[in-house]
């Protein structure tokens, strides 16, 4: 079933990316329109220099909407997490 990328799905990812940018613990966040990565809906991927992902973060993204969809480190230093609008 395809995820229309509508204005309010992406009002609420760039929300979060808001949010999230001025984070001292976030090292970058991006946006990936619909249908352009391997998640039909609108994708936003944060790169978070910690252990695991802090309970802030997780409460933005449900704040904004958002369902987390995978978590996973990244060369021991950092996690990678990826949030979708539906």
């Amino acid at each position: 079933m395809s995820h229309p990328d509508t204005y309010p799905q992406r009002t609420r990812a760039r929300v979060a990316i808001e949010r999230l940018g001025g984070r001292p613990d976030v090292i970058d966040v991006d946006l990936i329109p619909a249908g352009e990565g391997i998640h039909e809906a609108a994708t936003v991927e944060i790169a978070i220099e910690a252990a695991a992902v802090p309970p802030a973060v997780s409460q933005e993204l449900g704040k904004a909407g958002l369902w987390v969809r995978e978590v996973r480190p990244r060369m021991g230093e950092w996690m990678t997490v990826i949030a979708t609008t539906a």
